[in-house]
């Protein structure tokens, strides 16, 4: 984690745009868990600074809010649990408003909330995930800049970078 996270504003729900979560959810199962100081840095969430910011991501009563910066939508919840000195995901919700979100492959929707924690909140070097409909030749950068914006290193599964 970057000591520069210390002088990022802290996300509250009125930060930026944002629509509430649609009543047509599913829930995914992600297993994580996270220190005091991992937690402190995840509920600090993600204000958008450019246009090429494609996350606004607040906490709110131990529920992150992960929400598209354009749209305004709520893509996700993630409702964290505190058992002693670990935060761990109790519950994640992803939106099923084909209006709003168009997704419905579980194990790429739970991987990618992974990534927004660990490789856009916290910082960490970790690969970004790929969903089974994406062409294998097509290069992860590609898709992640699509998905998460620009400024991240495409890194490889073997954790190298490219």
């Amino acid at each position: 984690m970057n000591d520069h996270r210390d002088e990022i504003e802290i996300a509250r729900p009125d930060s930026w745009k944002s629509v509430g979560m649609p009543s047509t959810t599913s829930s995914l199962s992600l297993e994580r868990r996270y220190t005091e100081e991992e937690f402190s840095v995840i509920a600090r969430g993600v204000v958008p600074e450019q246009m090429e910011d494609k996350w606004f991501i607040f906490m709110q009563n131990m529920t992150l809010s992960l929400h598209r910066s354009w749209t305004g939508f709520c893509v996700y919840k993630v409702m964290f649990n505190q058992v002693n000195s670990e935060y761990l995901i109790q519950e994640v919700l992803v939106n099923r408003d084909p209006e709003q979100y168009n997704s419905d492959e579980d194990s790429y929707e739970a991987a990618l909330v992974g990534w927004l924690i660990d490789g856009l909140i916290l910082e960490k070097r970790v690969p970004f995930p790929l969903p089974s409909n994406v062409s294998k030749d097509l290069p992860t950068g590609v898709y992640q800049h699509h998905i998460a914006g620009t400024g991240f290193p495409e890194i490889q599964d073997q954790g190298e970078k490219t």
